[in-house]
């Protein structure tokens, strides 16, 4: 986490936040992917790029199921690992994603 906490309620809050936006980019990813397949002509960059993005949307999606367990988890002595996890594993899924773009933008231009 960014944001070394002991209390359970800012921990929650992050967790949350967490949820919210590894939902949302996971449905972006899953649109670019449609996107990028609407090109007629694939090269390999663009499969490339193709991968990536379904490797962060699903990424994102295990974030989200992850963040669900560690609501349960809240008040255990187990809970500031599993969030470095989420953490750890939000953060792969997002360079992933920009990479991807990158790379997207890269075969457009």
């Amino acid at each position: 986490m960014l944001k070394n906490t002991s209390d359970a309620a800012d921990t929650r809050e992050i967790l949350l936040a967490i949820l919210s936006n590894s939902g949302t980019l996971a449905g972006i990813s899953l649109a670019l992917v449609g996107i990028i397949n609407l090109k007629p002509i694939n090269s390999k960059i663009d499969t490339i790029a193709d991968d990536l993005y379904i490797f962060s949307a699903l990424g994102f999606v295990v974030v989200c199921y992850l963040v669900f367990f560690a609501m349960r988890l809240l008040h255990s002595s187990r809970i500031m690992y599993l969030a470095r996890f989420i953490d750890a594993l939000f953060l792969g899924s997002l360079t992933m994603l920009v990479v991807a773009g990158f790379l997207t933008v890269y075969t457009f231009v």
